[in-house]
């Protein structure tokens, strides 16, 4: 943890859980795909991460405030997500990264899962994996699209860095999509493949029926997100948020 990011969050009760990222990027996939399995799995609220690199909004759910970077449990399930309805600026990705692996760290994690996108010419719903060791990449291998060559940005690029550094285990899941807009349907494939490697048993036909609703949704709070500018976050002026890393 760092004194630009704090996690102010109750210790979970799982022993050596697996902490899964959801951030806004290509796609939202990453936060589309963490908020749903958090409602699906009805976990339990943990706290949250605060940040000044963070702009200054309040998240509203049937008129009740949320803070924008959440995190939660599922005991049972040994699971935890940290899901967020804000992108990080690259700027911050790096002091954002080690708060959240640090934090990790302090309650035994196992491994690190990054959620995010990735944009491919062509009509296939797929999902392309990355691992920071040898032992990972086979867990994955034959269930994703090995992400052979290329680079993982924002974020989830920072976290898988900042594991690599710390010699946790994790793996990146992308989910394929074709624009930058919104698409709930390559968030619903990459839900799948957390249910194929962690055993989650999320049922994601909601998320299919509901699409075209998510995808407005999620369109309209990115563009208030982007609307907010760095000269409201002050000593941050030169942060302008862009929507993705």
């Amino acid at each position: 943890m760092t004194d630009e990011v704090q996690v102010r969050a109750e210790r979970p009760r799982s022993e050596s859980p697996v902490v899964i990222e959801g951030f806004p990027g290509i796609g939202l996939i990453g936060n589309i795909a963490s908020q749903y399995v958090v409602n699906k799995l009805e976990m339990d609220y943990l706290g949250a991460i605060d940040s000044r690199f963070f702009p200054p909004i309040s998240v509203l759910v049937g008129g009740v405030a949320h803070m924008p970077v959440r995190i939660y449990e599922k005991a049972d399930l040994g699971v935890v997500v940290v899901s967020s309805d804000i992108p990080v600026h690259p700027a911050a990705s790096y002091d954002l990264a080690r708060g959240i692996v640090s934090w990790a760290e302090s309650i035994g994690a196992r491994e690190m899962v990054c959620l995010a996108g990735i944009t491919v010419m062509g009509d296939q719903q797929r999902v392309f994996g990355a691992a920071t060791n040898k032992e990972m990449l086979e867990k994955i291998r034959g269930e994703v699209e090995v992400f052979e060559f290329g680079t993982i940005s924002g974020i989830s690029g920072s976290v898988m860095n900042e594991c690599l550094l710390r010699k946790m285990p994790a793996i990146c899941l992308l989910g394929e999509t074709h624009s930058m807009a919104p698409d709930p349907r390559a968030a619903v494939v990459t839900v799948k493949m957390l249910n194929n490697l962690y055993g989650l048993q999320v049922d994601t036909t909601d998320l299919e029926e509901r699409a075209e609703e998510i995808e407005l949704q999620m369109q309209k709070l990115a563009d208030q997100v982007q609307s907010t500018s760095a000269e409201e976050v002050p000593g941050r002026r030169e942060l302008q948020f862009p929507m993705y890393g």
